[in-house]
Formats: C-alpha cells, structure tokens, sequence
C-alpha cells in the first residue's frame, strides 16, 4: 500500500505548497503562495476537506480553578459554596460570547455561565 503525503513543503521558504492549475499545460502543479515556486505534482489528486460547525454545548472544565491564566473576578461569590474567588472565560467564542464562570475552591469546582439566572 502506498502512503501519499499529501503535505509538501516549499524548498525556498518552507511554507505550505497548495495545488494550483497549468491551464496552458494542462497539468498540476504545487505552488508556494509566498515566493512563487512551483514544482509539478506527484498525483493528480486533490482532496479536499470540508469542516462544518456543529452546534454543541460548550466544554467546562472540571479543574478551570487551577488554571492561573485564568482572569479572576472580584465581587463575585460562588452560588453553591459563597467561595469569594472565581475565575472566569469564554468557552466557545464562535456561538457566544458569554462567559463561564468556575469557582476557585478546589472541593467545589462548580461553574455556571453569565445566561444562567443563579450568578452569585
């Protein structure tokens, strides 16, 4: 079975090569869009992948409390444990831009999102 690398690499600049069509030619080649080199493809197949956005709910962590790159709010009380420090972040930008909120006691670790009616 033969193993196709379908990622090849410029030699000049080392950026990604894309396929690009000779139409003179007919043929197709693999061009660098950043210093314009060109090498003639191995295969004459081209795939393409397509990625659809599937609606799920946002991820939470479990343990977002340990994370120190997290932004923590001052004011704010956990709903469950009245801990006065909770860290907050956006979970999926691409639907909302509502935050989520997790609570930095370690025994609690509850979190809830800025939508939710039960903010501390």
């Amino acid at each position: 079975m033969e193993v196709i690398n379908p990622m090849k690499f410029c030699p000049e600049c080392n950026n990604l090569l894309y396929p690009r069509e000779d139409k003179e030619r007919k043929i197709l080649l693999n061009a660098c869009r950043t210093c314009n080199y060109t090498e003639a493809a191995e295969n004459n197949c081209v795939y393409r992948n397509e990625l659809r956005c599937i609606s799920a709910p946002p991820v939470v962590l479990r343990d977002a409390y340990a994370d120190p790159t997290l932004p923590r709010v001052k004011g704010f009380k956990c709903p469950i444990c009245t801990h006065p420090k909770v860290a907050f972040f956006v979970a999926n930008p691409m639907e909302s831009l509502a935050r989520t909120y997790a609570c930095c006691n370690p025994s609690c670790g509850h979190n809830w999102r800025d939508e939710d009616e039960n903010r501390g």
